[in-house]
């Protein structure tokens, strides 16, 4: 399935992001599935070790430890594994390659140290910014928004991932504020609303905010992934060297004929 690859307007990079979760909803909900899946019974599991019982507090401290043990190697290993292969399949179809879930994951273990690294990097610069009277924090987030498909798509990692996420963003600051934020309230509203309409039924609720989490997070990935390559073809003319290469694979340039 074939996608334009251009600069694009908000609502244009929000719809490519909707249609390509669409086109490809079975391996990007699977990928997805493996950080909020995890964390959606973890988190039915805190809810009832901490809430249910009038039992004492020492016979709760060791399944509490479990379950908290569980969403920490959740948080920090599937998370980023599961980002890193939303990607990964992201960029991959959207440039017209073939990818599958399976693909992505295999290649994701590869670099996921280098990512998480990096993330971990991109954190410790964000927070010291935000000790900084705020605004530094603040602005060093939308620089680094592109960090992860750079990492990934690119295989640049550290510091040097870090400047071209930056470099990419010049110009593109407040695009990404405002992408960012539509999307953001998109995705609250549809959760809020399977929230409320199955308020009555809480373990009905708790697999529909998964299910809804699942979805969302893909969603997300893919609006983010769109928004990287409408950044690169604004700064670095991608869309031009994207289409001279398919012409060139296609074998499409005429010969010219001997005069």
């Amino acid at each position: 399935m074939a996608y334009e690859i251009r600069p694009m307007s908000v609502g244009e990079i929000l719809d490519t992001g909707f249609r390509l979760l669409r086109n490809h909803f079975g391996p990007l909900v699977a990928i997805a599935a493996i950080a909020y899946g995890p964390l959606g019974v973890l988190q039915l599991a805190l809810v009832r070790v901490t809430g249910g019982g009038h039992g004492q507090a020492g016979a709760m401290l060791a399944p509490l430890l479990v379950v908290v043990g569980l969403m920490m190697l959740v948080v920090f290993v599937a998370f980023p594994l599961a980002s890193t292969a939303m990607t990964m399949a992201l960029g991959d179809l959207y440039v017209g390659r073939s990818s599958s879930a399976g693909q992505a994951l295999r290649q994701s273990w590869g670099i996921l140290l280098p990512v998480v690294g990096t993330g971990l990097l991109s954190s410790v610069l964000i927070g010291l910014g935000m000790l900084l009277l705020v605004l530094p924090g603040i602005w060093l987030v939308f620089a680094y928004w592109v960090s992860t498909q750079v990492m990934v798509i690119e295989r640049i990692f550290g510091m040097a991932a870090l400047r071209r996420s930056s470099a990419l963003m010049k110009g593109n600051k407040g695009r990404g504020f405002v992408i960012g934020f539509v999307a953001m309230m998109l995705m609250s509203v549809v959760s809020s609303g399977a929230t409320w309409a199955l308020n009555a039924w809480p373990s009905v609720n708790a697999i529909a905010s998964t299910i809804v989490g699942i979805v969302t997070y893909a969603f997300l990935y893919a609006v983010n992934v769109v928004f990287y390559f409408d950044v690169r073809c604004r700064r670095e003319a991608f869309d031009l060297e994207h289409l001279a290469r398919l012409v060139e694979q296609r074998g499409a340039v005429p010969a010219v004929a001997a005069l």
